[in-house]
């Protein structure tokens, strides 16, 4: 048995499959020119004075430096190199820091992973448990992070990756800063490279 296609019907099959592929390519081409990147494109309106700087954390110690600069609502990215000591550590950076005792801190480790703290009296608390993200560099290659809050929300990215959301009120503004944590008897050095703040 013969059977012929209408081809009005063959021409509108067509049509909708070049269209398809051309939505798709279009799409990943939005992509490849970063479409979907968070990062700002305006220059920063403050960039941390005296960086590079390293910090250091002593075994199962903490290294915390403000930096001098408050914000409520806000951009901060930090770029971030381990030096020294074993993967298993955690750097990053701080946010809406009331002092040294009590602020935010978004952290990756050497390992693999990242969190998302708010610390009191010096006792870290995880508003995001550290997690294995697939973004984060391991070892010593350097890794960037940044916050993006407004109000009491906030989102985080790894190396211009989304990571996670935190919807936390206990601070609406403070100090930004760079934090360090040795997780064994090793100590652990970080460079930081640079700081900047959007408003």
């Amino acid at each position: 048995m013969n059977q012929t296609v209408d081809p009005r019907l063959w021409r509108a099959t067509l049509g909708l499959l070049a269209l398809a592929l051309t939505g798709a390519l279009a799409l990943i081409l939005a992509l490849a020119l970063g479409w979907n990147s968070p990062a700002p494109t305006r220059p920063p309106d403050w960039q941390a004075p005296g960086l590079p700087l390293s910090l250091d954390a002593a075994s199962d110690g903490t290294g915390v430096r403000l930096l001098g600069y408050s914000a409520d609502d806000f951009a901060l990215e930090v770029q971030a190199v381990p030096r020294a000591g074993p993967d298993f550590n955690g750097y990053g950076l701080i946010y809406r820091a009331q002092d040294l005792d009590h602020y935010y801190a978004f952290a990756v480790g050497g390992d693999g992973y990242y969190a998302v703290l708010r610390v009191t009296e010096g006792r870290a608390m995880p508003l995001v448990d550290w997690q294995q993200f697939p973004h984060v560099r391991r070892g010593r290659e350097a890794n960037r992070l940044r916050v993006a809050c407004a109000g009491p929300s906030c989102r985080f990215y790894i190396n211009d990756e989304y990571a996670t959301a935190v919807r936390d009120d206990a601070w609406a503004a403070g100090e930004v800063g760079l934090w360090i944590r040795a997780f064994g008897d090793e100590r652990v050095t970080v460079e930081f490279v640079d700081a900047r703040v959007w408003r």
